[in-house]
């Protein structure tokens, strides 16, 4: 079982480290999930595991599981992050209440117990982060310590150019080109890789935490985790605790539903820029290669999608 190539956060007690990787074997070897799910599914399913105050072992988390356990933590879940996050929960603890089922460690199927929830790609704008809180965590962070100077940089980042949290942590130390001012964003979701100017606020933090706060490190990822063993930010959920742990400590209430990760950033961002700039530049901006995933935000822009509409395979245009 210790061969599986993912790390388990450090905050999930050892005694169920079997339970979450037996959960994995099997996602990979029985179910034919890609790895990159189950990194997903890891990080979703800790969060599951935290809402019972980290049980120690797997038999007192198996007692804490109920029908009312379940419909406590999908509440606060969804008050605290956003409407695919939930989704995506649901279908983890689906998955993983009939895993525990098949492995004889409940005495009947829980899943049902876990409500659909069906997504409408097309039916709420998502909810972003307002500005004012986003203008409060870009000038708030205290900068006198390495995780000050490293999370300004990377919230500084995500509101200005509304990535995706893995394209922050996939960032490298190369894809900043200082002498032209630019950044590259490498492709994340099957979308395409986003180029941009490099802001001098962005800039300038970025040198500041490289310079003065970064760990010397083999690793070519700019952003590390800032203990021993240096390593790339490990998870979505790693990050999404960092920037939770920020807005508490500015004490910033946020609407219910708005995602305390990167989501909201990103959202805000593109909510934003929508009207700002043509509608072809935006699809280009998030890096999406289909301008459907980019209609959400516009509540359709008709004339920017007859500008960003690719001529049809042997037709005029």
């Amino acid at each position: 079982m210790h061969s599986l190539p993912f790390r388990i956060p450090d905050d999930i007690p050892p005694s169920l480290h079997p339970l979450i990787e037996q959960f994995c074997s099997d996602a990979l070897r029985v179910r034919g999930v890609t790895q990159q799910t189950v990194r997903a599914d890891i990080c979703y399913l800790c969060r599951f595991f935290r809402h019972f105050g980290g049980p120690h072992s797997s038999s007192k988390l198996i007692q804490a599981v109920s029908s009312e356990s379940i419909g406590n933590f999908l509440r606060d879940y969804a008050g605290t992050f956003s409407s695919s996050s939930l989704e995506r929960m649901q279908v983890l603890l689906r998955s993983f209440l009939r895993f525990a089922y098949r492995s004889s460690l409940f005495d009947r199927d829980l899943s049902a117990l876990v409500p659909t929830r069906k997504h409408r790609q097309m039916g709420t704008v998502p909810r972003s982060l307002p500005n004012e809180c986003i203008a409060r965590l870009r000038s708030g962070i205290d900068r006198s310590t390495a995780a000050g100077m490293r999370d300004a940089a990377i919230i500084c980042l995500l509101a200005v150019y509304g990535v995706r949290g893995v394209q922050i942590r996939r960032l490298r130390l190369d894809d900043m080109d200082w002498r032209r001012d630019r950044i590259h964003f490498p492709a994340a979701k099957g979308g395409r890789p986003v180029e941009q100017h490099l802001i001098a606020e962005a800039g300038n933090l970025l040198f500041e935490y490289v310079r003065f706060g970064r760990p010397e490190s083999e690793h070519p990822e700019v952003f590390l985790i800032l203990r021993e063993p240096f390593r790339p930010l490990p998870s979505a959920g790693y990050l999404s605790g960092v920037l939770r742990r920020r807005i508490q400590q500015l004490e910033l209430v946020l609407p219910d539903g708005v995602s305390h990760g990167t989501h909201g950033f990103r959202h805000a961002f593109a909510s934003r820029m929508v009207g700002e700039i043509p509608f072809k530049d935006l699809i280009d901006q998030l890096g999406h290669r289909d301008p459907a995933s980019t209609l959400i935000y516009s509540k359709v822009d008709l004339e920017g999608l007859r500008q960003a509409a690719l001529p049809w395979p042997g037709g005029g245009q």
